[in-house]
């Protein structure tokens, strides 16, 4: 999200120099790519090839932490093993951006899009007309009005999000829920997916109650 944002508001406010052409060709391109093959094209090059992460699994070289919540870097630090909590770092980084970066291309162009509009909006004008530097006027007045559509859909890119998590930990290995979910449906154990499932339902409906509590705060409109 964090890129996404900002590589849209760069396009936005750069609008048809080269800087908008790089960051709208980003967008597109990472946004119809699929995420399976963006992650194992980042296991062929990082992993296989540079050597700089390690190829799939959660965790590898070290005993596994005890056991508290399940979270590896979590129980790496409540057994103080610094090491371990790296090594566990390390796990991560390729999958997350896998995640990250094919969400980062719709977020590119939803924000581009709306600071757009909203930077022809009368309220901005007459900003400009008393003055005020344009870098003030996006980031004080422009971008929070065009975050509001923004926030909206968020609570959709969660559910694609997990829905990618499940491709992703398949990808590189990773023994979570997504993966038992398609070893559920393998061995179809349909009580194990309808757990997971409903889970992973609870789960979006409390990120959507979230994100409407979110956009109450920042667009008075809203508030009830």
């Amino acid at each position: 999200t964090i890129v996404g944002v900002t590589t849209g508001v760069l396009s936005g406010t750069r609008r048809d120099k080269p800087a908008d052409v790089v960051m709208r060709l980003y967008g597109t391109i990472i946004f119809v790519i699929p995420i399976f093959w963006l992650g194992q094209i980042f296991q062929l090059v990082f992993a296989v090839s540079l050597g700089w992460f390690p190829v799939g699994l959660r965790f590898s070289g070290l005993p596994l932490p005890n056991h508290v919540t399940g979270l590896y870097t979590i129980d790496s630090l409540l057994e103080g093993r610094i090491d371990k909590f790296l090594v566990a770092i390390d796990h991560l980084i390729l999958p997350s951006l896998t995640l990250g970066l094919v969400l980062s291309g719709f977020f590119t162009k939803t924000v581009r899009a709306n600071l757009l509009r909203t930077m022809k909006a009368d309220y901005i004008e007459a900003a400009r007309a008393r003055g005020i530097a344009e870098g003030r006027i996006v980031s004080r007045y422009a971008l929070k009005n065009a975050l509001v559509p923004v926030v909206t859909v968020l609570g959709l890119q969660f559910a694609i999000l997990f829905a990618g998590a499940v491709l992703t930990e398949k990808t590189f290995a990773w023994d979570g829920m997504g993966l038992l979910l398609l070893k559920s449906i393998d061995s179809a154990d349909y009580p194990m997916v309808q757990g997971i499932i409903v889970v992973y339902a609870l789960i979006i409906v409390g990120i959507s109650v979230a994100i409407d509590v979110v956009n109450g705060l920042i667009d008075p409109r809203v508030r009830f």
